[in-house]
């Protein structure tokens, strides 16, 4: 006897792709934020930039988060700092 599955019972297998899509896009914009941050990125040295999309790529949520938590230290610009002095 082959089981089959009908259509209302087939419905309910399928996850609900609101609250999942959602969460997968958001990450997507975070990870590509953050990769463009990286890349634009005039505070860190050539090395330290390619450490950090290195770890952006490898981790792209925790990397992403991470990144504009520690990573993403603006330095004051020079007109910035001479008013601060």
């Amino acid at each position: 006897m082959l089981l089959t599955l009908s259509t209302p019972e087939a419905i309910q297998l399928v996850p609900a792709w609101g609250i999942l899509g959602l969460f997968l896009i958001l990450n997507a914009v975070l990870f590509i934020a953050a990769l463009v941050s990286v890349a634009r990125n005039k505070t860190h040295a050539t090395g330290s930039t390619i450490v950090w999309a290195l770890i952006v790529l490898a981790l792209p949520f925790l990397g992403s988060v991470l990144w504009f938590l520690i990573g993403r230290t603006e330095s004051l610009s020079p007109h910035l700092r001479d008013q601060a002095n």
